[in-house]
């Protein structure tokens, strides 16, 4: 009988961090065994989790450096000529067009340790372009928690929704998409919380709400403003925690004056009794919680989709305790890591601004170097739109595949063919990676050795499980090699990813007590950590908030109308959110055949009497079409959607991104839920 062992691992795929064995029989990854231990899943995996060893085997993953030759074809070169040519041409870009035409874009599926470096190269090559594709899936969340509470992340572990009263929950398909937190939710249940559910779909199991809201398309947001209303109306807020903790409350109090709950029940298509029911549960029960999924945002109406649920929870005093806070679900796996190291354009390690004085100072001396670049960088979009216009000359993109993830995918590539040089370093040949002049293989996760922080700010280690494949070298070993040949030896010197983490513990206050040995327990460890033996911090604010005056920041939030209205030709609401079987490009475009059961083809869902005023039936191929343009989906007739709305799930860009035209302001990416449309059926028939 062949001898195995197991290594402790984490799921690579969603942000709560779940952990499994990984058992190795002859140097090959060969099986999963469920981690009953582990304090976010004990024991539970989703349909990604469970299909987790696909991608280390896959038939289409490349080992070997490429080097395009004409037209679309690569030749295999050695690691030596790679690097060298990455090299030439980075410093001849550098010496004809400066720091500020390279960019680097990289992903939150991508280590610590990684994009530690990877934001640390761009910086000491003296350019603040840096940015995390990922971060245009859910961005809000940490632009606007910072401003409420100072920093961008939840509050409380997922295992502390157990011990909620009620439980509001914001969007999401929430038990298909997050089993596992549905798990402490349903604990929760058990134990008498009320659960409050909005979303503009019905959700594939109502067992776990008590009230189900299913508000009109993208006004979420207005709703929580009505529970709002009626809290200050009824003074059912908690004033000694809005005297003593938070700031801003007569502005709040004097704009929201302004609105009615009859308003908002003309808006959100919610009666306002129901309205004042859940706003009575959520202030009067001694715990309650927020869950917060990302396709909450963007929407129009509320390009500040997060202030509305943060005004809420300082509010009634629902935060810095057992039961309490806020949890935004994250997309993938390192967001919040990703933030954390500084994988931006206007943030260094440590989640301080570009242009922090003391930061600035403190991060030069560590990289021994005179100064950072304090000029604010690109964000993606802003890389795109820079391209357009050549101001990009070169681009390095790690794990990531804009191709397959950009709203505007077709102009995106029309814009890298204007590149002088193009650098991908990905697992497969990717759409983004067949544009390049040079592709990179990169190792899986499982030939990594390095650490994560999920959603609820615990960052966990990730042993190497097998040895990287063929020809393939770590990630953060390119990189050194790269750099140490731009002639910063001194500063990319690291032997290992030990050592990766002892510097990052320097540069970001957050993680100063964590180290790889702390971090190999099951638990890991959940920031801010600041001492070696310090036990890391469960739950944020206490006793004061991480804002310059320690409080809670409510901030009045106004409604807009949306910008495209239904008229004749587009009679449609056009909605988006998660499905299962759609996780990102990451898994997608590798089209792989797991034992899940799921269909990957793209689907709309419209109400059966929308479908019979069109002509439609189930399971029949339909065009939707927006002013942007169209795509293709079989109809999935359901009385889920309300009717006038259709949805569609997220998928690649090549689909979606004809098909969305407006743009968040501040976030820079495609609204959800603001675009009006028309459906046709085999018949022709358009709605009326």
């Amino acid at each position: 009988m062949t001898s195995f062992h197991e290594v402790q691992s984490i799921c690579p795929y969603c942000a709560e961090g779940c952990g499994f064995y990984t058992q190795v029989e002859q140097g090959k990854a060969s099986n999963i065994e469920y981690m009953k231990k582990h304090p976010v899943n004990e024991g539970g995996l989703c349909l990604k989790g469970n299909a987790v060893l696909d991608i280390i085997y896959h038939e289409n993953r490349i080992y070997s450096p490429l080097a395009k030759k004409d037209g679309n074809t690569f030749d295999n070169i050695s690691w030596d000529e790679a690097i060298n040519a990455i090299v030439s041409n980075f410093k001849k870009i550098l010496k004809k067009h400066g720091p500020g035409s390279l960019a680097f874009l990289t992903s939150a599926r991508c280590t610590n340790e990684e994009n530690y470096l990877f934001q640390k190269l761009a910086r000491i090559i003296g350019t603040n372009n840096v940015d995390c594709t990922s971060f245009y899936e859910g961005n809000l969340n940490i632009v606007d928690f910072s401003t409420s509470f100072g920093s961008a992340c939840a509050t409380n572990p997922l295992s502390d929704l157990a011990n909620s009263e009620c439980i509001l929950i914001s969007g999401s398909n929430f038990t298909d998409n997050h089993p596992i937190v549905s798990h402490w939710v349903f604990e929760a249940k058990s134990r008498g919380a009320r659960i409050i559910y909005i979303d503009h779909r019905v959700p594939s199991s109502l067992l776990i709400c008590d009230h189900f809201l299913q508000v009109n398309p993208g006004t979420q947001a207005v709703l929580i403003d009505g529970m709002i209303i009626h809290i200050l109306e009824k003074n059912l807020y908690n004033k000694q925690f809005i005297e003593e903790r938070t700031s801003g409350f007569e502005v709040l109090q004097k704009s929201l004056r302004k609105q009615s709950l009859k308003q908002v029940e003309k808006i959100s298509g919610i009666p306002v009794a129901k309205i004042k029911e859940v706003a009575e549960i959520y202030a009067s029960s001694s715990t309650s919680a927020i869950i917060h999924c990302t396709d909450f945002n963007p929407q129009h109406g509320n390009s500040k989709g997060t202030t509305n649920p943060a005004n809420l929870a300082l509010l009634c005093g629902h935060i810095g305790r057992t039961g309490t806070g806020i949890f935004p679900l994250l997309e993938h796996n390192n967001a919040q890591g990703s933030y954390d190291m500084g994988v931006s354009p206007h943030l260094l390690p440590g989640r301080a601004g570009v242009k922090d004085d003391i930061q600035q100072k403190k991060i030069a001396k560590l990289w021994h170097i005179k100064n950072l670049p304090s000029k604010g960088g690109l964000s993606f979009p802003e890389m795109t739109k820079a391209l357009k216009r050549h101001r990009i000359k070169a681009l390095y993109i790690m794990e990531s595949n804009p191709l397959e993830e950009h709203a505007h995918a077709d102009q995106l590539k029309h814009a890298l063919k204007g590149l002088e040089f193009l650098l991908v370093q990905d697992n497969f040949l990717t759409e983004t990676a067949k544009q390049a002049d040079i592709v990179l293989p990169a190792v899986s996760w499982a030939e990594k050795t390095g650490t994560y922080t999920n959603t609820e700010r615990r960052v966990q280690l990730q042993p190497r499980i097998i040895n990287p494949q063929q020809h393939t070298i770590p990630n953060w070993q390119v990189m050194c090699d790269i750099a140490k040949k731009l002639g910063f030896k001194k500063q990319f010197s690291f032997s290992n990813t030990e050592n990766i983490l002892k510097e990052i513990t320097k540069a970001v206050p957050a993680y100063t007590g964590i180290s790889a040995t702390r971090v190999k327990r099951t638990e890991g460890i959940i920031w801010p950590c600041p001492t070696p033996k310090h036990p890391g911090t469960s739950i944020l604010y206490t006793e004061h908030f991480h804002t310059p005056d320690g409080l809670g920041k409510l901030s009045p939030v106004f409604y807009e109308k949306k910008a495209e209205k239904p008229t004749q030709k587009y009679p449609f609401r056009l909605t988006f959110g998660k499905a299962p079987t759609f996780y990102s490009a990451a898994i997608t475009h590798l089209e792989i055949k797991s034992s899940t059961p799921a269909s990957s083809e793209l689907f709309v869902e419209i109400n059966p009497k929308d479908a019979k005023k069109i002509n439609i039936q189930n399971q029949s191929e339909v065009k939707i079409s927006t002013r942007l343009g169209n795509v293709k989906a079989t109809a999935c007739i359901t009385e889920k959607v309300l009717p006038g709305v259709v949805f569609i799930p997220f998928l690649p860009a090549s689909n979606n991104g004809k098909i969305l035209s407006s743009v968040d302001p501040r976030a820079k990416i495609p609204e959800l839920n603001a675009a009006t449309c028309q459906v046709k059926g085999s018949g022709g028939k358009q709605g009326d």
